[in-house]
């Protein structure tokens, strides 16, 4: 291929204006459009799956998960490190082989006996393979997906085209996320058409239904892993890194020094400690949202179907809302603007402890998930976009000492990102564990509740992260 062709200004023969094209952006975002797939699967079914389907207690299923996401947020900042010093690329070569196989993997684990084995009894060999396989998932993440996101400083330097970036990107990971979660939906949907709505029976080794859902979601997910390899492959052909590795002779100290800088730097600082609080509601959220759905709305058969046809279109034109509005008042605004959304979306899930008819629930359903649909696309669009810009800052006060620090600032953007999901699926797994998994309560708490409470302390934090005059827009 020729070399990939960009946009560029040289400003005082220093700084260089670097712009993508359309055509290489959606190239960039491919391979995220198959990781949001994979993470549809990962977090929107691990529930359902370990626990309804193979039935494994909550509270070890949920530590097995809040100890894993701990892994992947030290091996994000150490990957980031080693990204900067050896090149992105070259570590996304080790990762994204690695992610495919134990992904798949990992939706294929030993089927509980059948010899006195009850829901909620832990099954040794199958827990074994989930720690096994979840860490090797986690790992070979954190070499992939805090990486690529690094690229995007180095390749698209000015805002707006970052704005860009980031929302085509957000719109490939919604997609991504659509056919990664419609196939297994459809499935639930289909299976649940004769399923009780006041009992909800899941269990492998009694229930028919949950043996169909075991079986097509294995398939859905080896689907899922060849799509993501043929994207990945696709990005690493055509889209050229940009020559900006660290000195390779830096020693261990050196490394070591390094690390701290984006922990003494106190806007980023707070930045993150914000991201870590508000990040926590929507892992909440996406962890509980098939229970949600199933055991609160208590939706079945081609109403799942109706909830994403409505949800995920009118999410797709929130971009379009959410990009508008940057412009108009800025990033970090909008980010603002888009954690308040969200706290009133997710606290109308309280409207489901009223009694009502199952149509009106029905109704009341679909509206709730559309607009927290909208509230986490304009919430996870805009805090990188604020980490490019103090990505950019810290590299121009290192200028001197020519330090590349894209890799290391997102490897700390996703480990702290990383610590508030381990977090989250901590309180999932309690929560679970004390109302039980089957519980309407227990979600409306988790979510409704629990979430907005979080989010409003980080929007106060929030407001102390300071811009300079040309990125407050």
């Amino acid at each position: 291929m020729s070399e990939e062709k960009s946009n560029s200004t040289k400003i005082n023969n220093f700084k260089e204006i670097k712009t993508l094209s359309t055509g290489k952006i959606i190239i960039f975002s491919l391979p995220r459009m198959g990781m949001a797939a994979i993470w549809s699967i990962v977090i929107f079914f691990s529930l359902i799956f370990y626990v309804n389907i193979l039935g494994q207690p909550p509270i070890i299923v949920g530590s097995i998960y809040s100890i894993s996401l701990i892994v992947y947020a030290f091996c994000c900042i150490i990957f980031g490190v080693i990204a900067d010093k050896i090149g992105k690329k070259k570590l996304l070569l080790f990762s994204g082989p690695l992610l495919t196989i134990s992904f798949i993997l990992l939706w294929l684990p030993p089927i509980p006996s059948e010899s006195a084995h009850n829901p909620g009894e832990l099954y040794l060999p199958l827990i074994i393979w989930l720690i096994i396989f979840l860490l090797l998932f986690r790992i070979a993440s954190a070499g992939f997906t805090p990486v690529l996101y690094s690229m995007i400083p180095d390749l698209s330097t000015d805002e707006q085209n970052r704005v860009k970036l980031s929302m085509i990107s957000m719109i490939m990971m919604n997609i991504g996320g659509f056919f990664g979660t419609i196939g297994p939906i459809f499935v639930m949907g289909n299976a649940t058409k004769n399923l009780s709505r006041e009992k909800v029976d899941l269990y492998y080794l009694t229930s028919e239904i949950g043996r169909n859902l075991y079986v097509q979601i294995n398939f859905f997910a080896l689907l899922i892993g060849i799509i993501f390899i043929i994207f990945f492959i696709t990005m690493m052909l055509l889209i050229q890194e940009p020559n900006k590795k660290g000195n390779g002779n830096e020693t261990l100290k050196e490394i070591f020094k390094d690390l701290a800088i984006p922990l003494k730097d106190k806007n980023y600082r707070i930045l993150l400690i914000s991201i870590f609080l508000f990040w926590a509601p929507f892992i909440i959220y996406q962890f509980l949202l098939l229970s949600l759905t199933t055991l609160v709305i208590s939706f079945r058969g081609n109403e799942f179907m109706i909830m994403v046809g409505i949800a995920f279109p009118i999410g797709m034109l929130s971009f379009i809302v959410w990009q508008k509005i940057s412009q108009k008042i800025g990033v970090k605004k909008t980010l603002i603007t888009s954690l308040i959304y969200t706290c009133i979306s997710f606290s109308l899930i309280l409207v489901f402890m009223i009694p009502m008819p199952q149509d009106i629930i029905f109704i009341a359903g679909i509206i709730v998930f559309t607009l927290c649909t909208c509230a986490m696309i304009g919430t996870m669009v805009f805090p990188y976009i604020l980490v490019a810009n103090l990505i950019d800052e810290a590299e121009s006060k290192h200028q001197k000492d020519n330090k590349s620090l894209s890799g290391l600032y997102t490897g700390v953007y996703s480990m702290i990102g990383s610590f508030s999901s381990a977090f989250a699926m901590l309180i999932v797994a309690i929560g679970l564990e004390i109302f039980g998994p089957e519980e309407a309560i227990g979600y409306i708490i988790l979510i409704a509740i629990i979430g907005p409470i979080l989010i409003i302390i980080s929007l106060f934090i929030l407001q102390k992260v300071k811009l300079s005059d040309t990125q407050v827009k």
